[in-house]
């Protein structure tokens, strides 16, 4: 089978992240350091070579792009200083750029005003549609800001319509970019060494698929790698509540939390019902709320930290000083969302009927649309690849294993 070797990888990858791979002599060191290279796993080290030898589908087509967290200790020990942890980050926005067939998400890692373009124009065209059937501002002093006044303000009927449509395109992007990767994926090694499975005809294989679902979201939603990764490096210093995988927990868990309870709001309650702070549903947001803007904020205070050091760098400060355009549209957007959800939810159970609440209502939907729409071709879009390849790696190996 022939090899396509692109010369023009490395550079091309250099605009997807600042790394100085061309001083790497494949010494080792990064694989002996890394806490996660075992067995068959030798990254970032194989990666690297990938790269250097313009391999791009074998680059790619890999697994450990995503189950690489970026301890930052490949970078801290490298004798070369040639910011192999910074060479993987920038990797894995070059594979979601390679999977996203329309070159947004190019355009969203590569230039700030192609950023500023396209939220500006998703914030227009969403605030035109949702605005098309308002019934403007309360006047000032009339009527409490609650619910009711908010669904007079953008329709429930709207909101509802051009939600489903984000999720609808969101859903076929998604398809689409997930089948790349997965295409991808098909035709790399499995894990562990093992040889390929046989591919002649047969039956779909459910059992192994449905045990690589449980092991997959087992190993997520516990953050376990992480955690080994962190307890691996030095990443295991300081307070529990700043440590990087307990702020990514936060972050993802809060995310979830507040989907569900967005969900369950709309499938369950009456649109312009009032309810207690204490029922459940409002408690589960209001909690979620809380994990994401404290994570998100804890990340944002890091990475500004870290902007700007140089020199001798812990393991830690690599990882927050490696912060691209993608990194901060992800974060802002995430934290823009928890925070404007906080007020009009304190604005619903105080009494006031300012009007600047419905502007930051609106802000808050289009933020949220933009956020979600956006998903594929952001840093965000790790919650679809890293997923992907965790279960994919369950998968194969259940798959060649099964008796």
């Amino acid at each position: 089978m022939a090899t396509r070797v692109n010369a023009r990888l490395l550079p091309e990858m250099r605009k997807f992240g600042a790394f100085d791979i061309g001083a790497c002599f494949n010494c080792g060191n990064c694989t002996a350091v890394c806490p996660l290279s075992t067995g068959n796993d030798a990254f970032p080290r194989r990666m690297i070579r990938y790269a250097q030898l313009g391999l791009k589908d074998h680059l790619i087509s890999n697994k450990e792009l995503w189950i690489c967290h970026n301890c930052g200790e490949c970078s801290q020990t490298c004798p070369r200083q040639a910011g192999p942890a910074e060479f993987m980050a920038a990797a894995r926005r070059y594979a979601i750029s390679s999977f996203d067939p329309t070159g947004l998400a190019r355009a969203l890692h590569l230039s700030t005003w192609s950023i500023v373009a396209v939220m500006g124009v998703l914030g227009v065209v969403f605030s035109a549609v949702l605005l098309r059937e308002s019934g403007g501002f309360p006047e000032e002093g009339t009527l409490q800001f609650s619910t009711s006044t908010m669904l007079d303000f953008v329709p429930f009927d709207i909101l509802h319509d051009v939600g489903i449509a984000v999720f609808v395109l969101l859903g076929l992007i998604s398809l689409v970019t997930m089948g790349n990767m997965l295409w991808s994926l098909s035709r790399s090694p499995v894990p562990g060494g093992v040889g390929n499975p046989d591919d002649g005809p047969g039956l779909f294989p459910v059992r192994a698929a449905l045990g690589a679902a449980v092991a997959a979201a087992t190993q997520i939603l516990s953050h376990r790698s992480q955690r080994e990764c962190d307890a691996g490096s030095a990443t295991d210093e300081g307070a529990l509540i700043v440590r990087r995988w307990f702020v990514h927990l936060c972050i993802m868990g809060g995310f979830l939390g507040l989907a569900l309870a967005t969900s369950l709001d709309f499938a369950f309650k009456d649109p312009e019902q009032h309810v207690a702070i204490w029922s459940p549903i409002r408690m589960l947001g209001i909690v979620s709320g809380l994990l994401c803007t404290y994570g998100t904020s804890v990340a944002i205070v890091k990475r500004l930290a870290a902007r700007g050091r140089t020199g001798l760098r812990s393991a830690d400060v690599h990882y927050w000083a490696d912060t691209t355009r993608s990194d901060w549209l992800f974060l802002l957007l995430l934290w823009l969302v928890s925070v404007t959800g906080f007020v009009l939810t304190a604005a619903i159970y105080l009494p006031t009927n300012a009007s600047w609440l419905y502007i930051v209502f609106l802000v808050h939907v289009v933020l949220a649309m933009e956020l979600l729409i956006l998903l594929p071709f952001t840093k965000f879009a790790h919650a679809i690849y890293r997923t992907v390849a965790v279960w994919y790696q369950h998968f194969r190996r259940l798959r060649v294993t099964a008796p």
